[in-house]
């Protein structure tokens, strides 16, 4: 009887539990990284890759030589003709080593194929890469030249009063304004730097979805 009690128990707790929690416990699927994202958009849209693929599947498509008009796992084997005990080939030996040549010429082909297609894949990546270690060093740089930037108009704002006060000379204020135009110019270039290499690297890399590459880009910062 108290068996019975505790299993009811049991039974009804468990009906209370929310759905809701037994799907926090459940294991969720790590998300995409930005990153991630980006190599998976430039494999998939890339011209250079996608004609390449275009090409293995041509060659897979292609129907194997000798197919059609002839059972190639029967090839040689001959047939009975009418005349009992007489056996006549279906194809000749010559007939049969060009088909068997033609066989591994398109085993070779569709090999290489596939080998070029991951040494282009491979090679665009790594410049991927290449690319995306040169936005991070611009994007440093440009981050350090404004606060440069921000700590020279600071100290310029402090100088000008010494400089009112006679206790600066005025050409050590223009030489820092000089400085301060020289800073914001480099930053300015930097940006527009960092502007046409993504823009660059989309348009080149992305194929039809180089504005969604550009976009993730942005992402990256």
């Amino acid at each position: 009887m108290k068996t019975k009690k505790l299993l009811l128990g049991c039974l009804v707790l468990a009906l209370l539990i929310s759905p809701a929690t037994w799907a926090q416990d459940e294991p969720q699927s790590p998300q995409k990284s930005i990153l991630e994202s980006v190599i998976e958009l430039v494999v998939e849209n890339n011209p250079i890759l996608q004609s390449q693929r275009d090409f293995i599947q041509e060659i897979e498509e292609m129907p194997e030589p000798g197919a059609g008009f002839i059972d190639l796992e029967t090839l040689g084997v001959g047939r009975e003709t009418e005349a009992a005990g007489i056996r006549t080939p279906l194809i000749s030996m010559t007939q049969l080593e060009e088909i068997r040549d033609k066989m591994l010429q398109r085993k070779e082909t569709l090999e290489k194929a596939r080998q070029a297609y991951e040494s282009l894949k491979k090679t665009l990546l790594t410049e991927l890469f290449t690319h995306h270690i040169d936005l991070s060093k611009l994007r440093n740089k440009e981050k350090s030249l404004n606060q440069l930037e921000t700590f020279l108009r600071n100290r310029a704002e402090s100088l000008s009063q010494q400089v009112k006060a006679g206790l600066e000379a005025p050409r050590t204020l223009f030489d820092l304004t000089e400085r301060i135009m020289s800073t914001s110019m480099e930053v300015e270039n930097t940006t527009e730097e960092r502007r046409i290499l993504k823009l660059q690297l989309a348009i080149t890399m992305g194929g039809k979805k180089w504005e969604e590459l550009l976009s993730l880009l942005d992402e990256l910062g």
